[in-house]
């Protein structure tokens, strides 16, 4: 009688243990990151799907701009890439002027306050790394000025919740050569 009780048992283990393993497996073929190449925009990130593409109008000091942003969402996290081109509005600005603008502007639109800030580089471009929170939300964004086009790419979390391939994502983002329509 043992024996048999026994022998149940490890039938069930070894069948949990299977479906574990398999639940495992497609939760990793689910989060598998793959790199997005979007040349009509002068970039490449890695995303673990294929991003939403949108536009919209942003108005702003300066008049208002089209926003091209490529989003993913894995719940309860926001993954964002937003591309603006400002024209002929960036000629003999500095570019860290601008950066402080699109930096200021992202707090003002988010309703949040500044944690961190650092000076970054892409390549030879001017850039700023930052941290900030609302009421119910972390923000990690990098935004950088790349001729007349500002890039802007952030992780969204839940308040105390990082989420753990911040960085992976925001070290994916690389230009690439633009190509116009």
């Amino acid at each position: 009688m043992m024996y048999a009780v026994r022998k149940i048992l490890d039938r069930r283990f070894f069948l949990g243990v299977a479906v574990l393993c398999f639940a495992v497996a497609l939760n990793a073929r689910a989060q598998e990151w793959n790199s997005y190449s979007f040349a009509s925009e002068g970039f490449r990130a890695s995303f673990p799907s294929a991003p939403e593409q949108q536009k919209r109008d942003v108005p702003t000091d300066a008049g208002s701009f089209e926003l091209r942003s490529y989003l993913v969402q894995v719940d309860p996290y926001a993954l964002f890439i937003g591309v603006c081109d400002y024209g002929a509005q960036t000629n003999g600005k500095d570019p860290d002027v601008l950066l402080q603008g699109a930096k200021q502007g992202a707090l003002t639109n988010s309703n949040s306050h500044l944690i961190s800030e650092t000076r970054i580089t892409l390549g030879i471009y001017h850039g700023i790394g930052f941290e900030a929170e609302s009421d119910t939300a972390h923000f990690s964004a990098r935004i950088y000025m790349v001729g007349d086009t500002l890039y802007q790419t952030l992780v969204v979390s839940p308040l105390g919740k990082p989420y753990a391939d911040t960085a992976r994502f925001l070290d994916s983002f690389q230009l690439i050569p633009r190509v116009r329509n």
